[in-house]
């Protein structure tokens, strides 16, 4: 894998990385109005926190949640693939730099002689 194509692959994993995070937060956001409305939906047959209950095992506020948890799952994988990427291009940047001066050294070595 050559530097350009891990360049790209850390480019594409950091922007769905970041995209990810921005939906999965406004998502985390709107869980409470979404148990709101849970909430609201049960309130004619229940009353405070027995309607409460009954909306944090909705149906639709624990699908909001398991869309929100698949999605922000995501979004740190993204990140770690991110992370791995980057770490794996410094250590061959830092390996052809090393090689680069090695290689100096021998020529400098044998031009001397």
């Amino acid at each position: 894998m050559d530097l350009d194509h891990l360049s790209e692959i850390i480019r594409r994993h950091g922007a769905k990385s970041r995209d990810q995070m921005q939906v999965a937060e406004r998502l985390r956001e709107l869980l409470p109005d979404a148990l709101l409305a849970a909430k609201r939906a049960l309130a004619p047959e229940l009353r405070g926190a027995e309607a409460e209950r009954k909306a944090l095992s909705d149906s639709s506020y624990l699908a909001r949640i398991e869309e929100f948890v698949s999605l922000w799952g995501e979004a740190w994988e993204a990140r770690i693939q991110f992370e791995t990427h980057r770490m794996l291009l410094q250590a061959r940047q830092s390996l052809e730099a090393y090689h680069r001066v090695l290689e100096r050294q021998r020529t400098n070595k044998t031009s001397r002689l």
